[in-house]
């Protein structure tokens, strides 16, 4: 595959920026990263290539000890249909039309910013039953976009509300969605490219700085301050897409 130059300067930026949010909050990496990178490099690309950033991602933290207050009432029931979302996300993701997917996913961007954005916290619980339709939602948006880490949040923080707890259970959920989508995406064949590993060796130190330096900011920032700016981001990055997809269907 042939890259462009602005992908050589654009890629390193945005995967840090993105990596200094993962750092931050536990999750969002690709929710920054792919709607930018996709206006330069097909999804079928920018998706496998986040899923490996990830893995790195998360091998990186594994020595957290805050991982163990995670609540696995949740995440049990889960997995089933957090697994029948990714493989029917891995299937679109290689066979369905890609200015389809880009609309999709501008609109999933754009319209989760924006909700994130403007409803109030979340009071109460929510029932038990949402996981299905979450976990399949999710599960379908990681293949598809790299990242269902949002729709799990929806749901992960209207069941649980200590944050600790919520915050371990969410790095537990994105660790086994990175891990299954691997084993899909090889099976799929998805991250069987040249290009693939060397650009994933390229991004690496840009991966890893931008969480070390997330990890930093997470005790000094204020959190409210970073979400509104990272949502902000994400409804530019949202909108842009569909305003790119759009073109491509009149065109």
């Amino acid at each position: 595959m042939e890259f462009s130059a602005w992908v050589y300067l654009i890629a390193p930026l945005v995967v840090f920026a993105g990596y200094v949010a993962f750092g931050i909050s536990g999750f969002g990496s690709t929710i920054i990263v792919v709607p930018i990178l996709a206006q330069f490099l097909p999804l079928q690309f920018v998706v496998p290539l986040m899923v490996l950033l990830d893995l790195s991602a998360i091998l990186m933290m594994r020595a957290n000890k805050g991982l163990q207050a995670r609540d696995m009432k949740d995440i049990g029931p889960m997995l089933a249909f957090m697994l029948i979302g990714m493989v029917l996300g891995a299937y679109l993701l290689k066979s369905a039309p890609e200015r389809y997917l880009m609309l999709a996913l501008g609109l999933f961007v754009a319209g989760y910013a924006l909700i994130t954005l403007l409803r109030n916290k979340a009071v109460g619980t929510i029932a038990p039953w949402w996981r299905i339709p979450i976990s399949l939602l999710g599960g379908a948006a990681s293949s598809l976009f790299g990242t269902g880490g949002p729709i799990y949040a929806i749901y992960i923080s209207r069941r649980l509300h200590n944050p600790t707890v919520m915050r371990a259970t969410m790095s537990t959920i994105i660790a086994i969605s990175v891990v299954v989508r691997v084993v899909i995406f090889l099976i799929s064949g998805l991250l069987l490219k040249i290009d693939l590993g060397i650009a994933v060796i390229a991004l690496l130190g840009f991966m890893a700085g931008g969480m070390l330096l997330g990890v930093k900011l997470h005790t000094r920032m204020n959190p409210e301050q970073v979400r509104k700016v990272v949502h902000l981001l994400l409804v530019v990055s949202g909108s842009s897409l569909v305003i790119r997809a759009l073109l491509m269907t009149a065109s």
